[in-house]
């Protein structure tokens, strides 16, 4: 082939193949379009998942962090109130012993180990001029500190003062009869302020959570904070009254150099309340390495974090299933229970409790002009068929005559199996006795007619008693009383009938 030959050849061959070039070229852009929409797509599906991930937990581990401090509250409030009890019926038992005995009080109480151990409580028993009287403890107490201070009112008096640099608080109740004159004698108790914050727990509060107890004007007269003790700090808890006295719901205040989530209980009759603190930074601490680690991974692992975050989808998935199936599971053994609560397990009737149930709704739902039967139905000669069939044949015969008064009685009226061959049926909504004579006889006519029981024919009868609402009882006992007593008049009357109570009457 010629050169120009093949020129030509080429030149129209290539009109097509930067036609398809183009094609392709158009096809990779509208790829790369994709791939772009797709990768953004992904991007923001990944930020928006981290971040609700990241404001899911840090709501979780506040919601958790507000459970914990109710829980701790609870606990400290409880342990303080207690102590504050025992420490006030101390005092009223020096008071009492004083009563009776000049001289002698505290080794009076201590023979009877009555005192609190003196290694942490000291009670002492001080006049007006400050002198001790008596004492459990070697050092006595400081009661020239405080004297000047105490109450002659009678109850409790509670004040905190520094004995060498040791914070303490005292308790002191006047001595209502103690023979020394007019001159004022009081019971004082001391301990050292420390103990009421010693069941500080770091696992639960952290170390910058806080343990404290006040006075009415939020001064802390024992704080604990970590290792550290505080005592004289005026708490600048930053809120409202009103917030302070929801007790219930944590509020958050700054002081002793941090953030904490706060509560505050007033100690009911005692002059002092609670404060408990949780430090945020140091329960969020967690939280936001985790919130560093999402966001690393959301930037550097886009592909990897949207696997794991459909792997988790999938399994949280599962887990809502299970939960479903055990919740479903629950809810029909709670449902099977209840119906063995209120159904004989022979019969399938319902039983007495069942009855008692619906008895109060009809005497609570009663209507001018409406009443109610209740039919006693005992059978006759059963018995005999037991001791002569035996007892796999007794129950068959109950499951027989169970379905017989069923099918006798209307649809509206219950019938209840009390136990043994003893029946109830509650015949709702009757003013006439015509109705349930014709109702009662229907079901003597039907018990009479032959039970056909190992291939062997058997007949037995029905005695029963009839009493009315409201002629013959105005409450359950009652008529269930006097529909039995019409049936034992009908089976002295010959059995295989019907007594009316007020026939009897």
């Amino acid at each position: 082939m010629s050169g120009s030959r093949w020129w030509q050849l080429n030149s129209f061959e290539a009109p097509e193949q930067q036609q398809g070039a183009e094609g392709w070229r158009h096809w990779l852009a509208d790829l790369r379009v994709l791939f772009g929409a797709v990768g953004v797509l992904m991007l923001v599906i990944i930020w928006s998942s981290t971040h609700y991930l990241v404001t899911r937990e840090q709501a979780a581990i506040q919601r958790q962090v507000a459970l914990s401090i109710v829980d701790v509250a609870d606990t400290y409030e409880a342990r303080v109130l207690r102590s504050l009890r025992e420490i006030d019926a101390t005092l009223k038992l020096v008071d009492l012993v004083a009563s009776q005995q000049p001289a002698g009080i505290l080794d009076t109480l201590q023979e009877r180990d009555l005192l609190p151990p003196e290694l942490i409580f000291s009670v002492s028993i001080v006049d007006a001029q400050g002198q001790v009287r008596e004492s459990n403890s070697a050092s006595g107490v400081a009661a020239s500190v405080v004297l000047p201070s105490l109450s002659l009112a009678p109850g409790l008096f509670i004040a905190a003062f520094s004995n060498e640099g040791y914070e303490q608080f005292l308790f002191a109740r006047v001595l209502s009869d103690v023979g020394h004159g007019s001159d004022p004698v009081w019971g004082i108790l001391t301990v050292g302020a420390d103990y009421f914050v010693s069941g500080y727990d770091s696992t639960t509060l952290g170390e910058q959570g806080v343990l404290a107890i006040v006075d009415a004007a939020h001064v802390a007269r024992i704080a604990r904070s970590g290792a550290r003790l505080y005592s004289g700090v005026a708490m600048q808890l930053g809120v409202d009254e009103d917030a302070l006295s929801r007790e219930e719901v944590p509020f958050v205040s700054h002081w002793l150099d941090g953030e904490r989530l706060t509560l505050v209980r007033s100690l009911y009759s005692f002059p002092l309340s609670i404060v408990v603190g949780i430090s945020v930074d140091e329960k969020l601490a967690s939280a936001n390495a985790m919130v560093r680690r999402y966001w690393l991974r959301g930037a550097t692992a886009s592909l990897v974090a949207l696997l794991i975050l459909g792997v988790l989808a999938w399994q949280s998935l599962q887990l809502q299933r299970e939960r479903q199936r055990v919740t479903d599971q629950r809810l029909r053994h709670a449902h099977y229970i209840e119906h063995l609560a209120f159904h004989d397990t022979l019969t399938n009737l319902p039983n007495r409790a069942h009855l008692s149930f619906l008895m109060r709704n009809a005497l609570e739902q009663k209507q001018a002009g409406s009443g109610f039967a209740l039919l006693f139905l005992d059978l006759d000669r059963f018995k005999s068929v037991n001791d002569s069939l035996g007892h796999e044949a007794g129950d068959r015969l109950l499951k027989l005559v169970a379905k017989r008064l069923v099918a006798a009685v209307r649809e509206q009226d219950v019938v209840v199996r009390l136990g043994g061959d003893e029946f109830v049926i509650l015949v709702r909504n009757v003013a006439q006795r015509e109705l349930v004579a014709r109702i009662a006889s229907q079901l003597v006519a039907t018990i009479q007619q032959p039970f056909a029981l190992n291939r062997e024919s058997c007949s037995i009868s029905v005695s029963i008693g009839v009493a009315f609402f409201p002629d013959d009882g105005l409450d359950e006992q009652t008529l269930m009383k006097r529909a039995d007593m019409a049936m034992y008049r009908a089976k002295q009357a010959g059995k295989n009938g019907v007594f009316f109570y007020a026939e009897s009457s």
